[in-house]
């Protein structure tokens, strides 16, 4: 399979995966993303790789998911990848459409989010927050540090 449609795939677990943590996610979003999520896991052996991937969808995982589908998915017979893009479209679809519906306003927006940070020292400064449904300067879990050193947050509706 071509890289680009790895990405295609990755981009909708990885899009599906943030969009279903939210408040405003459609019941048609989230039983897509499930049934990708859990095919993918399955026919591939990929659970681990797309619990990860589903828990902290950062670049890193979803490059890693990438690399672990492309080496999976070539030994698939022809119904198998064609089940897969026909999931991965669905999702996608559904996710433009709930899209296409939502203004920033239905969105959380939090300037920095901090999870499963150790440090030392923490500076943070000049973090503008606007708009969306909760307004956040910062957000913290897991914050590990000696001192936390912030100014000029600004958090507004």
């Amino acid at each position: 399979m071509d890289p680009a449609t790895i990405s295609f795939i990755i981009t909708a677990l990885a899009s599906g995966a943030i969009f279903v943590t939210s408040a405003v996610v459609e019941e048609e979003v989230q039983a897509n993303y499930r049934s990708l999520k859990v095919f993918v896991g399955e026919k591939f052996g990929l659970q681990k790789s797309v619990v990860q991937l589903e828990n902290i969808p950062t670049q890193e995982n979803q490059k890693l998911l990438a690399e672990d589908l492309a080496d999976v998915i070539e030994a698939q017979e022809i119904e198998i990848i064609d089940e897969l893009i026909n999931k991965t479209k669905a999702l996608t679809e559904s996710l433009e459409k709930v899209s296409e519906k939502l203004s920033k306003q239905d969105f959380d927006a939090i300037g920095i989010d901090l999870e499963n940070v150790k440090a030392i020292n923490v500076k943070i400064n000049n973090v503008i927050s606007e708009g969306g449904a909760k307004v956040l300067g910062i957000k913290a879990r897991n914050l590990e540090a000696d001192s936390i050193d912030a100014g000029d947050i600004i958090a507004k509706k």
